[in-house]
């Protein structure tokens, strides 16, 4: 048997929203692709009718219907490894491990009730998840976790502040969650663990020490598209490459990234959802920096006027 998992982030760019940083892990027979194994109800190069699509979030939520698809995607799995769908966002949070009454120090999230699934049909969601998890078992391939992070502005800017450097702060986000999954990985197992890379940064072996105390960290290779790594402990050695386009080299990554773009789109959609209650005709924004900084100007009156804490709403990096 062998461990793979997957690290993918969304929304480093933007100024408005969280970064969110999802994690899966899976074990399964040495060899087996988790993309053949699923083909009757998963696509990886297209969208397909009757399938969710396993890819690069920013491909899966294209179009008219890309929210849903995003959905479908996260919400299979999800409820393939835990039976159900959560009935809220808060819920889903809460099932997630996130700080709620930090959250809930922002207006826009203190009602987090937004009901789950926002567009994807639930009874089909049901279907799909118990097909995939019975295809799963019968390949003997375990879903073994799934992490999705939310690094909100307030905490964000915190980490700012702390490290005087954004590529560090992104990492401490993503050291959250591959530590979390690496602590998964049974006694004796060894495996991969494929993360998207963290914006150009190509060194990583001094954090990953950091990360794994008690364990050798050998360099394999520090390259522009790649760079891997051998951790290496008593009872095993995994392997962890951060590479350009993680999400095409391996399904937990690719599935890491749908959750991870998943979560960020439900919490701009509280953002956009209270501020839209109190600026007549308010356009809904991504939260990117042009946009971002239009939708700032439309709401600067109702900040001003409510006093709310910029430093909670708009990152400094």
């Amino acid at each position: 048997m062998n461990f793979l998992a997957g690290v993918d982030e969304a929304g480093l760019g933007p100024i408005l929203g969280p970064l969110v940083v999802g994690g899966v892990a899976m074990t399964g027979p040495e060899g087996a692709d988790p993309w053949k194994v699923l083909r009757r109800f998963v696509a990886r190069k297209k969208q397909e009718k009757g399938k969710v699509r396993v890819a690069d979030s920013k491909k899966v939520n294209q179009g008219p219907h890309g929210l849903r698809h995003l959905e479908e995607t996260a919400l299979v799995f999800w409820t393939a490894l835990h039976g159900e769908v959560p009935p809220t966002l808060g819920d889903w949070l809460q099932r997630l491990g996130a700080d709620l009454e930090a959250l809930a120090r922002c207006p826009w999230y203190e009602s987090l009730a937004l009901r789950l699934p926002r567009q994807a049909d639930a009874d089909w969601i049901a279907l799909q998840a118990e097909l995939v998890a019975r295809t799963l078992r019968q390949s003997e391939i375990t879903i073994v976790d799934i992490a999705v992070r939310a690094v909100d502005v307030e905490e964000w800017n915190a980490l700012i502040a702390d490290t005087d450097n954004k590529s560090r702060a992104h990492f401490h986000a993503y050291a959250a969650v591959l530590g979390r999954l690496l602590a998964t990985v049974p006694t004796g197992l060894s495996g991969h663990v494929v993360a998207d890379r963290c914006g150009g940064r190509m060194h990583y072996a001094h954090d990953l020490r950091h990360l794994c105390p008690g364990s050798s960290v050998e360099i394999e290779r520090e390259e522009p598209s790649v760079s891997s790594y051998r951790v290496k402990n008593q009872d095993q050695t995994i392997a962890i490459t951060f590479a350009e386009r993680g999400e095409d080299r391996a399904f937990p990554t690719a599935l890491a990234s749908c959750f991870a773009k998943y979560l960020r789109e439900l919490m701009v959609e509280c953002l956009n959802t209270w501020f839209a209650a109190r600026v007549p005709g308010l356009q809904p924004t991504a939260g990117y920096f042009v946009d971002g900084h239009r939708f700032l100007g439309d709401v600067e009156q109702e900040i001003a006027t409510s006093l709310l804490p910029r430093d909670r709403l708009v990152r400094v990096r």
